[in-house]
């Protein structure tokens, strides 16, 4: 695994940089969990990074000491810098030149300096902003080519790739595994993305669809995210889930997708993965696969029909939920085995039938009450399809370039 260079130009600078900022050196030696929110959002969604940091500066006074909450932060027009976020106040700031979020240079950079200043027993990363799956286009940043994670508009339409982005965690981390990474973004828990994180972090925590714009809500899960519960997850995804329910119903004039009211009684799909045992289900998804070569590769009649799928792209439907597809493709037997893997791997999840989408064809499509809800893995998968080979890039190759594909190796189908 080759190590990301750090550039000067996001070398630290020891100044502060705003005046709500503080100083305060009293950090523990070693804490209980540091967490790291890193908010990419040099972007459209800037002006939701000053309500989430509002929400989390009122959140930080319920922290004991030995847990610390460290913001990364890069909005438009004001250089980024980092914080740790204590007592509802900014403190131990760093300011740092202006540079790209979407850079996996930057991420490796900034989980150092919080590994470094805040040592602690356990560590979380919640990555803020957008998300798009592990989809691919083409990038000025050569080594992240992935349309995936946290564009930054400065100076460039840069997205992280994540691959890239998993490599950068790892070096930053300098091999130790993260507790968890939490996406507040859309569509991070497709399984290609959750295997390439899976010597990043013990867990995988977010939702394979789309989210609202505000995004978590944390000040209902700052709690959760330093739980020392081995179950932290199950009450992480519970309290988001429905902290939505809640908010879908008493603002229907601002959560809604086709007319106000129509998402009440819904919240957001969310699942938690365990990386430890994502090994064990790609070996189990590839014998699934070997099954059924008739339907998988170019003139295969794969049925995805009623499927319910996370994302859209190139005006055609992708990312559909694993489970659903693989039951309804698959024998019961052979299905059934494949099975344990998934509970094994999948610690917790929730679904809604209908979730707030910005896509039209998305906004109807939840609403099909008809999907098979009793199976749904709120996990989602691409599977090569021929009407994806005219996409720019072409799909089917793209996501060969991920690790998943070296267990299920599309190309023997065809692909």
């Amino acid at each position: 695994m080759k190590k990301c260079l750090i550039p000067t130009t996001v070398a630290l600078l020891l100044s502060a940089c705003s005046s709500d900022i503080k100083d305060n050196p009293l950090v523990p030696t070693e804490s209980e969990r540091s967490v790291l929110i890193y908010m990419a959002g040099e972007n459209n969604l800037s002006s939701f990074a000053d309500e989430d940091l509002a929400e989390i500066k009122q959140s930080s006074k319920s922290l004991k000491d030995n847990q610390n909450i460290i913001v990364y932060v890069d909005k438009s027009y004001k250089n980024p810098f980092m914080a740790r976020v204590k007592g509802g106040e900014l403190v131990d700031s760093v300011a740092m030149e202006e540079s790209s979020s979407a850079d996996p240079a930057v991420m490796e950079n900034v989980i150092r300096q919080m590994r470094t200043k805040y040592p602690a027993k356990s560590y979380g990363l919640v990555l803020w902003g957008h998300c798009t799956g592990w989809l691919i286009t083409n990038d000025t940043i050569p080594y992240a080519g992935t349309r995936a994670y946290g564009i930054d508009h400065n100076p460039h339409n840069y997205w992280m790739n994540i691959p890239s982005m998993a490599r950068a965690i790892v070096m930053g981390m300098d091999h130790e595994k993260l507790k968890f990474v939490f996406g507040d973004c859309c569509n991070l828990n497709c399984i290609e993305a959750a295997y390439e994180l899976k010597n990043a972090a013990e867990y995988v925590i977010g939702s394979p669809a789309e989210i609202p714009d505000p995004g978590a809500p944390y000040e209902i899960i700052m709690s959760d995210m330093f739980s020392q519960s081995e179950n932290f997850y199950q009450s992480l995804i519970d309290d988001y889930y429905n902290y939505y329910i809640k908010a879908f119903k008493e603002r229907p004039n601002y959560f809604y997708n086709l007319m106000p009211g129509d998402l009440e009684g819904y919240s957001e799909p969310l699942s938690a993965i365990r990386t430890s045992a994502l090994e064990e289900l790609a070996q189990a998804t590839a014998n699934l696969l070997s099954t059924i070569p008739e339907k998988l590769g170019p003139e295969g009649k794969l049925d995805l029909e009623n499927v319910t799928f996370y994302a859209w792209d190139s005006n055609k439907e992708l990312s559909y939920d694993m489970s659903q597809a693989l039951k309804k493709n698959t024998s019961a037997s052979a299905y059934a085995v494949w099975e344990n893997a998934f509970k094994k791997a999948v610690a917790h999840k929730v679904y809604s039938h209908k979730w707030l989408v910005g896509i039209s064809t998305l906004k109807i499509a939840s609403f099909m009450e008809t999907f098979d809800t009793e199976n749904v893995g709120v996990v989602s998968m691409f599977f090569p399809q021929k009407n994806y080979s005219s996409t720019t890039p072409d799909l089917n190759s793209a996501i060969q370039q991920y690790q998943w594909n070296n267990l299920i190796r599309w190309s023997q189908y065809g692909w």
